[in-house]
């Protein structure tokens, strides 16, 4: 079976599927070993007794705290456990079709609801809130073992398939075992292709409905650079991925001897390349690819699994410490860009939450967090240069709040008798239109501006970058998205402000070099793009550049400007295979 998608971070692999069905909490469907079955077995029936032990002394307690009519429910609750239809068939599963014990409870609730739909009785069919509840708290028991497999701990190398990921399942992956990801949804645009590019992953999205069929254990070829995922492929199948594997190390070969190499085209403009980091140990990637500094620390990373915002003390260390790893480079944070529900329950529930109350805009409610962060990165400064990055920014008024709380935290810092920098560098992200639009005016009142490409499409095109069913429509190269650039990069020049252009946009060799053609003389990006990027603007001169984006902007769709720039540029970026 061949199944085609999106090709999201490039490279192949092969090895076996890791299914993970969507639930309230992920559920994998692994294929057992003979020899691990039995294993399994007892793994089941030691949950089940772990409930069965849990589910008695909550009757006994609800028992004496609240009198026995009150009880009764969790007498239906141990009799399910004692249900042949529940657990009787669960180990049949496990045993009969060697798989997981999860992936077993899993099938089981299915078709025990399948039979509840048919029941006419009202009352019998509330009762399977009380089934959900029992095997929900069997997978938690099954989930607490320490050999269970999770996101965070796979059981072995695997290529990873799935209906999606959130971001916060993406940072918490187990990159270590992770061989390749594709995904039935998702876009090449999403924060979770970001994360495996940064990663050096393959990765493949959009493979549709048709990824359901996939097996656990099968073997599988992924293949990011057709977009495609082969399902037990065949000897000549895997020989050709060999092969492509092969001019694909040759290709990586040759881009580490450049990596030491200023960013400079043939006639001598040069361009400072900086990284993108998602994880603080992404630092040590960044510099060995040549990036002179970072041009984006999304600071979120600092929010993993929690559900409070961290202390001075916490944040300090992680800043100081990038600071000190950065050997004099400066490190660009972007201050706290949340979208709602991502900590606590703030914002949960809007419809768009894209367009909700996220980032600064929390700062309208509850400054204590962002001045907290401002405090950790005044005190950073002293071990290297900071730049502090307002997102999300909608006009002046967001600017103006963040200088005011700066200037607080700075005399407050003074006033404790707590070293910390003076002025730190202030800059606007402009990934909302309507910044993009007031340029001129914000580069009267910030030291930088640092151009957010992957909102900014989103936004300009009104496209879903993380929906696969309007994914073809997301173009960096659409000419409003061009003409909206070239402002801001002309606004940044007449005012005398350095503009960055962050994001896939500047990650991609083809997109990278027409912003060096509108202009762009700072790109940030994820790290492992740095030497394909430099390696691209190595091979042509920004005056023809400039001379290609000025007819450009002329043209009226995106794939007229692409056709343009591949044949102008097509000793520096080869078009990419059928």
């Amino acid at each position: 079976m061949e199944l085609r998608g999106l090709g999201a971070s490039a490279g192949s692999a092969v090895g076996r599927a890791l299914v993970v069905e969507r639930e309230a909490r992920p559920v994998f469907r692994l294929l057992l070993e003979p020899g691990q079955v039995e294993a399994e077995l007892q793994r089941l029936q030691r949950a089940v007794e772990a409930s069965r032990r849990q589910l008695q002394a909550i009757r006994e307690r609800l028992a004496f705290e609240a009198g026995v009519p009150h009880a009764y429910v969790f007498d239906a609750h141990l009799l399910m456990l004692e249900d042949p239809l529940l657990l009787g068939r669960a180990l049949a599963l496990v045993r009969e079709e060697r798989v997981n014990a999860e992936w077993a409870l899993h099938a089981v609730s299915e078709q025990l609801h399948a039979r509840f739909e048919l029941v006419t009785d009202d009352y019998l069919r509330e009762r399977s809130h009380d089934l959900d509840d029992v095997l929900g708290r069997i997978q938690l028991n099954l989930g607490g073992a320490d050999d269970a497999p999770s996101l965070q701990r796979l059981p072995g190398p695997c290529v990873l398939v799935a209906e999606g990921l959130s971001p916060s399942e993406a940072a918490e992956l187990d990159w270590q075992h992770v061989l390749g990801v594709a995904l039935a949804g998702g876009s090449p645009s999403d924060h979770v292709s970001i994360l495996a590019r940064s990663r050096g992953i393959p990765m493949v999205v959009g493979l549709g409905e048709p990824l359901r069929q996939v097996p656990p254990g099968a073997r599988v070829a992924l293949d990011a650079q057709h977009g495609r995922l082969l399902v037990e492929p065949s000897p000549a199948a895997l020989e050709a991925l060999d092969d492509q594997r092969e001019r694909e190390h040759r290709e990586d070969c040759r881009l580490r001897e450049i990596r030491s190499l200023p960013a400079v085209t043939r006639d001598g403009v040069a361009v400072a390349l900086r990284a993108n980091l998602e994880f603080p140990e992404d630092v040590d990637q960044a510099v060995a690819q040549g990036a002179l500094g970072v041009g984006l620390f999304r600071s979120e990373y600092l929010l993993r699994s929690r559900r409070s915002w961290p202390n001075e003390d916490e944040q300090h260390a992680v800043y100081a410490d990038l600071c000190a790893r950065l050997g004099g480079e400066s490190l660009t944070v972007r201050l706290w860009d949340l979208a709602p529900g991502e900590l606590g329950q703030a914002g949960a529930g809007w419809h768009n939450p894209a367009l909700g109350e996220r980032a600064l805009r929390l700062a309208r409610r509850d400054r204590r967090p962002f001045k907290v962060q401002l405090r950790a990165l005044l005190r950073a400064a002293l071990r290297g240069p900071v730049r502090v990055l307002v997102p999300f920014v909608t006009g002046l008024p967001d600017v103006e709040l963040v200088q005011e709380l700066l200037e607080e935290c700075q005399a407050e810092l003074e006033a404790q008798g707590v070293p910390c920098a003076r002025g730190l560098p202030l800059g606007a992200t402009l990934e909302v239109p309507a910044a993009a639009l007031q340029a001129e005016a914000l580069a009267r009142r910030v030291s930088f501006m640092t151009v957010g490409t992957n909102d900014l499409v989103q936004y300009l095109l009104a496209v879903d970058r993380s929906d696969p069913r309007v994914a073809h429509l997301y173009e960096p190269l659409h000419p409003a998205v061009l003409r909206v650039v070239a402002g801001v990069l002309e606004a940044g020049r007449r005012a005398g402000v350095p503009v960055a252009v962050c994001g896939e946009m500047a990650a991609d060799p083809l997109s990278a070099l027409a912003l060096v053609g509108l202009g762009a003389r700072e790109l940030s990006m994820t790290p492992s793009a740095l030497p394909r990027v430099k390696a691209a603007l190595r091979a042509v001169e920004a005056r023809q550049l400039e001379e290609e984006l000025r007819g450009c902007l002329a043209l009226d769709a995106a794939a007229e400007i692409e056709d343009v720039l591949r044949r102008a540029c097509r000793q520096a970026v080869p078009a990419p295979a059928p």
